[in-house]
């Protein structure tokens, strides 16, 4: 019996160490750098409370992502403290989700060469959808956009949208 299990965990070692190699195999990363916006939270907000719990599902989930895509996608992702400080000051005094292009001007600022702009649109209570926006800073563009339903208004969906994104977005590059 213990030779038994001492195979079969000799199989499961044998299967999790490539797996594990895979894992920690570098993402070769875009030469270009980019920044990316604080998530915003838009649509349904008659929810009595919901300002709150928004304002801080977004800042939980705005580093999230970008933690995320700097992890597991070739995103080369502008996330120094004086940068998101400089992001910040900026998104107090302006909607840099609907300016009319002046995400560029802090995006050159910071020497980004991309801008994704996040939104969780809220239907309703229940009924979501994050959308992504990449804009390229010299043209100012719209070069892509992704869409991704989603249900609930939990950190679990909230996770679980933003694990699709990414996963979606591992190897994609704005020059293919």
């Amino acid at each position: 019996m213990l030779r038994m299990k001492s195979i079969i965990i000799s199989g499961l070692l044998l299967m999790i160490s490539p797996a594990m190699v895979l894992a920690e195999e570098s993402i070769e990363k875009h030469h270009y750098n980019t920044l990316v916006l604080d998530i915003k939270v838009t649509g349904d907000n008659t929810v009595t409370g919901d300002d709150a719990e928004n304002a801080t599902k977004v800042a939980k989930f705005s580093e999230h992502l970008r933690d995320e895509l700097q992890q597991k996608t070739r995103f080369n992702i502008i996330k120094d403290a004086a940068s998101l400080d400089k992001l910040a000051a900026a998104s107090e005094t302006m909607d840099l989700h609907n300016c009319n292009g002046c995400e560029g001007s802090i995006a050159e600022e910071l020497n980004a060469e991309l801008v994704i702009m996040p939104t969780i649109f809220r239907m309703s209570r229940l009924i979501a959808a994050l959308h992504l926006e990449f804009k390229d800073v010299d043209s100012g563009k719209l070069i892509k956009r992704q869409v991704y339903d989603f249900r609930g208004s939990t950190d679990q969906a909230w996770e679980r949208v933003l694990r699709s994104a990414v996963r979606d977005l591992a190897d994609w590059d704005k020059n293919n």
